[in-house]
């Protein structure tokens, strides 16, 4: 999950502080002074904090106000920064030349594209300089194209100091999205010991806590022809089969599958595994199913609509698609109560790092559609949509991994459940 920061915006003639970090996160680039906010810490304490230990500022409580929120990102590493304006106060700046900067200079909205400083802080403060009641109506990259000059070092507050250029800085190539398939790969053996395995028995599970036992999603599978799209270790699938159904799963995971084999091995004689990508679905006949069914795996594909689409294809007239998805509005949200919003409801995605306690990590890209998104999606691939169940799962039993908050679980739903038909 991104980690909550807190930036520091000081003004001066249309000029903002900007320091050159020398320490971890952004090691190396310019950036309004910020700080992580530690656990025990508001986001405003930390303010304070970080100017009295980098500058040498005294901040009086509550003189900081809310500016903008920007949402940056360091490799695999994803942070939320909240932006406060606050007052110089009197008195020298006491730089601390031994702290986690090594300089530090008064800049202009123009002067910002001469510098190495992350996008998604240099284009919002270039527009909070210039143009603050339109931060969120124009074109943010046209924008950044257009400012361009020089630096004003960083002086005493009474000097009127005159600019000096800042020599051009190289900017490091776009680092490539995580890619999901080879996260699985990495965090499949761990994932299946610490938080799914054969904790839940032969149900099928549309969210950590609610079963097929629970909401009676599906019609009669008895003798039906199912698919299930990111059948991951294969619990879905046998779960499927143990309904009476004959039951194909498809992953991209390779190490998922082989998962997903030695489950089903034993337990059902009605499974098969294929490696391949949602999207495509060629090796499947036209009308060749009863159900098509994925849980909590068209979050991790790009292209959903495609995915979507060759549901459509390979479903039989009338037969029945169900998907369980992370709750267009949960995905937002994050950290202890009292809960915060931590990227914008419209998002198109979002990366992060997934850690388990035997140390295995690996990056993942989130890819987020909003509710409406989600109804035009299945709709548009040809499907008449007959339920939308946002399960309530505060207070129910809890199996072995189950790591969901309940104070959270009580707020909001994990999971979005949708059953529609092909028309």
């Amino acid at each position: 999950m991104p980690e909550l920061m807190s930036a520091l915006l000081f003004e001066k003639k249309q000029r903002a502080l900007v320091a050159h970090r020398r320490m971890p996160p952004f090691a190396g680039q310019w950036m309004l002074p910020s700080t992580l906010v530690r656990d025990d810490e508001a986001a405003e304490d930390a303010l304070r904090r970080h100017a009295h230990e980098q500058f040498g500022m005294t901040l009086a409580e509550g003189d900081e106000s809310f500016v903008e929120t920007v949402y940056l990102a360091e490799s695999s590493h994803q942070y939320v920064a909240n932006i406060f304006r606050a007052a110089l106060p009197a008195g020298p700046l006491r730089f601390n030349a031994e702290g986690e900067y090594d300089d530090a200079k008064w800049l202009s909205a123009a002067d910002l594209e001469q510098l190495s400083m992350p996008p998604d802080m240099r284009i919002p403060l270039a527009k909070i300089l210039t143009d603050p009641r339109s931060l969120h109506t124009l074109d943010w990259e046209r924008m950044s194209r257009e400012v361009n000059a020089e630096a004003v070092p960083l002086a005493e507050r009474e000097a009127d100091v005159g600019a000096q250029p800042a020599a051009p800085a190289t900017r490091a190539a776009p680092t490539p999205p995580p890619d999901n398939a080879a996260g699985w790969n990495t965090i499949a053996a761990a994932y299946q010991k610490e938080r799914y395995g054969e904790r839940f028995g032969d149900r099928l599970m549309w969210s950590w806590r609610v079963s097929e036992d629970d909401l009676h999603v599906l019609d009669d599978v008895a003798g039906k022809r199912a698919l299930v799209l990111g059948c991951g270790g294969g619990q879905d699938v046998v779960a499927l089969a143990k309904l009476g159904a004959v039951v194909t799963g498809i992953d991209r995971s390779e190490v998922q599958l082989a998962y997903a084999r030695k489950y089903a091995s034993g337990r059902t004689d009605n499974a098969s595994f294929v490696e391949g990508g949602l999207e495509d679905l060629l090796r499947f006949d036209d009308d060749s199913f009863d159900l098509v069914v994925s849980i909590h795996a068209l979050e991790y594909v790009e292209h959903a609509e495609a995915a979507l689409a060759e549901a459509a294809r390979v479903l039989k007239p009338g037969g029945v698609l169900a998907i369980a998805v992370k709750h267009p509005f949960d995905v937002h949200v994050d950290g202890g109560p009292p809960y915060r919003i931590v990227s914008p409801y419209w998002a198109a995605h979002g990366d992060w790092p997934w850690k388990f306690k035997d140390g295995t990590s690996a990056p993942f890209r989130h890819y987020f559609r909003t509710m409406s998104q989600w109804f035009e999606l299945v709709t548009a691939a040809g499907f008449t949509i007959e339920r939308v169940i946002e399960p309530c799962e505060a207070d129910l039993p809890k199996a072995e991994g189950d790591e969901l908050d309940e104070r959270w679980m009580r707020l909001l739903p994990y999971t979005l459940i949708i059953k529609a038909r092909k028309r």
